[in-house]
């Protein structure tokens, strides 16, 4: 690969809404899923091999299976997006694609994504390696309203809790509730009724994963800026939560 000048692109794709509508929106180009062992991997496992049956760009599971025994309570595998990028960059690709937009994690920011392209740059000189997330500046709610409902129906999970429906009391199932509903999508669990506007927004945090000091602990300063962009976002989701509630007493 060395010397090679046209870039060669590869999304990681986990299955979850971000990447899904990440790699819809780069015209689906290849892609690879990794196992990396957490306790939800089946149900993103089988949703990508379904997905594989009818796009053949998209490469055989990646096993890194290992890294589950040091998933944490906030669903958060550590160093994992670092062995992923390395991973998929040993396959033969070097435009590596993330899919976060701005998040709570460390290895789903501009640094991580900087740093990892100068280290397989200096190991490798010439390739032109480069990790990227081109849709950082979006938000959940903008990916999905920008994706066919029907791809994101059928093959994306978000779930900690790994079961083969999502369980609708996680924070990322609450993330995605709230997400379609600002996106003007039928969210993908039914949000409970009679909920104040505190308890929606808390959605977000989750009953069965409702710590998120770990998470607040690893956000950069600068992650805060996007508040007010998400805060708009908030609002119509409260909006649509409610015409819902209206609607349902009529």
């Amino acid at each position: 690969m060395a010397g090679e000048k046209r870039p060669r692109t590869l999304v990681l794709l986990s299955m979850g809404y971000d990447s899904l509508s990440t790699w819809h929106q780069l015209g689906r180009p290849s892609a690879v899923h990794f196992d990396v062992g957490s306790c939800y991997t089946r149900p993103e496992r089988a949703r990508y091999e379904k997905l594989r049956t009818s796009f053949p760009q998209l490469l055989p599971v990646q096993d890194l299976s290992w890294l589950g025994a040091n998933e944490e309570s906030d669903a958060w595998v550590p160093l994992r997006n670092l062995l992923m990028t390395v991973h998929a960059a040993a396959l033969g690709f070097n435009d590596i694609v993330m899919s976060a937009p701005a998040d709570w994690a460390s290895d789903k920011r501009l640094m991580f994504t900087l740093t990892t392209t100068l280290a397989m740059r200096v190991a490798q000189p010439g390739v032109g390696y480069r990790v990227r997330r081109p849709f950082s500046h979006w938000t959940k709610a903008k990916l999905i309203a920008a994706t066919p409902a029907a791809l994101l129906e059928e093959f994306a999970y978000s779930c900690y809790e790994g079961a083969s429906l999502p369980c609708g009391r996680c924070s990322a199932c609450g993330r995605a509730t709230i997400a379609h509903l600002a996106a003007g999508r039928e969210p993908p669990t039914p949000p409970p009724p009679g909920l104040s506007f505190r308890e929606f927004t808390d959605l977000r945090r989750g009953s069965a994963n409702g710590s998120r000091a770990s998470q607040v602990a690893r956000m950069h300063p600068g992650e805060w800026l996007y508040v007010p962009l998400r805060g708009w976002e908030l609002l119509r989701a409260w909006n649509a939560y409610r015409k819902r509630q209206d609607s349902r007493w009529r």
